[in-house]
């Protein structure tokens, strides 16, 4: 699926209101999406079914041992960008208004949210739904403990783990053990 000129105005800075251009297209696509979710959420599908479905909702195929374990809910799905072995636990979100890229050999624990969309402090501007984005980035072999939170424009390196229930407002560096809210570095790994 070509991703449509709304999208590049979020990525770099803008936001898409209700009266804004490109909101019929974001609405479209929405809706498209959660389509292919309920497909792929409710459906009995064998395994190989399964990453069709996956592959059909990313648009892009998927690495055949990459799992994601239903239910597991997206905005757009296209704007997301899974390595190879990775692991998506139960009830997870992926608000991706903006990318979100996931390196090879993540694991991420079941009830965990990633969040690129963000609204704005001022009331009068959140009438209108309007929403910017910043991407997620989370490198190799990181793991996501249990009802992790992470927010817009984080990036979290290579190797780290973070504690189940943290809430990641900041990036976090390679190798380390972060946890809390707001997630902090405890200890080298």
């Amino acid at each position: 699926m070509e991703k449509p000129d709304v999208w590049d105005m979020l990525r770099s800075g803008g936001t898409v209101g209700r009266g804004s251009p490109g909101h019929e297209e974001y609405d479209r696509v929405l809706t498209e999406c959660i389509e292919k979710r309920l497909r792929y959420n409710t459906l009995p599908l064998t395994a190989e079914e399964r990453r069709t479905a996956l592959s059909d909702l990313l648009g892009y195929e998927v690495d055949a041992h990459t799992k994601v374990v239903p239910p597991f809910h997206c905005d757009q799905g296209f704007n997301i960008r899974l390595g190879r072995n990775v692991l998506i636990n139960y009830d997870c979100v992926l608000l991706d208004t903006g990318d979100i890229s996931i390196g090879d050999n993540v694991l991420i624990g079941p009830g965990s949210r990633l969040v690129t969309a963000r609204h704005s402090l001022k009331a009068e501007e959140r009438r209108d739904w309007s929403v910017s984005c910043s991407p997620i980035r989370i490198e190799e072999d990181v793991w996501l403990g249990a009802g992790v939170v992470v927010l817009p424009g984080v990036t979290i390196g290579a190797r780290s783990v973070i504690g189940a229930g943290s809430v990641v407002t900041k990036d976090i560096p390679a190798d380390v053990i972060a946890a809390g809210n707001p997630a902090r570095v405890v200890r080298p790994l």
